[in-house]
């Protein structure tokens, strides 16, 4: 049997609609120039990885520790705040569940960030292992060493895993590990190019048990 992983943002919650939001302008306070082409690029970036690439291609000047504290604060906001489920994860994650099938999240997002949201919707349990981008020493997507390193945790192959992403980087970061990476259009991510993933769904409505069934059979 494979595993599945999770990626979080944009995957299990909605919180990238509401980073654009607040992301936007805040970015756009400190980088006057800062447009929305320039968002859709940052999209699978850690926090770290953000902060490398704002002071040396578009000149920000800010304390990093300055910075990561402004990021905090809007995290707080948006996970325990704004953020909502996507519809039909935890159907799919009951179903994984009562298959035994080994669940894992990969989140380029930091570890307080992260355990906002399983905090607020009781997720603990759901998931075997939980892998952040503090783990990496900046070694972001779309390099594989998040799902490599969550594949070396769970204890399985890269090719018996599954990976959910909505990011452009996530889906390259997933294949160069050498797993299934199933392309996930969630309503705002339209900007990403997910073409070269493994299958492209539009919802988990589409994950049902057949299909759920047909992938976990799947030879890579």
């Amino acid at each position: 049997m494979k595993s599945f992983i999770f990626d979080m943002d944009g995957v299990i919650v909605d919180s990238e609609l509401h980073w654009k939001s607040l992301e936007g302008y805040f970015l756009q306070s400190l980088i006057p120039a800062w447009t929305s082409a320039d968002q859709d690029k940052i999209i699978g970036l850690s926090v770290h990885d953000l902060y490398r690439l704002l002071t040396t291609q578009y000149g920000l000047q800010h304390n990093k520790e300055e910075f990561l504290d402004l990021y905090h604060e809007m995290a707080r906001e948006i996970y325990a705040e704004k953020a909502s489920l996507i519809p039909g994860f935890l159907n799919v994650l009951s179903w994984l569940r009562e298959k035994r099938i080994r669940i894992a999240l990969a989140s380029s997002s930091p570890r307080p960030w992260i355990e906002m949201v399983l905090d607020k919707y009781d997720l603990h349990m759901a998931f075997e292992v939980v892998v952040s981008a503090d783990e990496l020493h900046g070694e972001g997507k779309p390099s594989p060493a998040i799902y490599l390193l969550t594949a070396e945790k769970l204890g399985v192959q890269p090719e018996r895993c599954v990976v959910i992403e909505d990011s452009e980087k996530g889906v390259l970061s997933s294949q160069r590990a050498g797993m299934f990476c199933i392309g996930f259009r969630n309503g705002f991510n339209g900007e990403q190019d997910l073409s070269t993933a493994d299958l492209l769904i539009t919802g988990f409505h589409q994950l049902d048990a057949a299909t759920l069934t047909r992938l976990l059979a799947l030879d890579q």
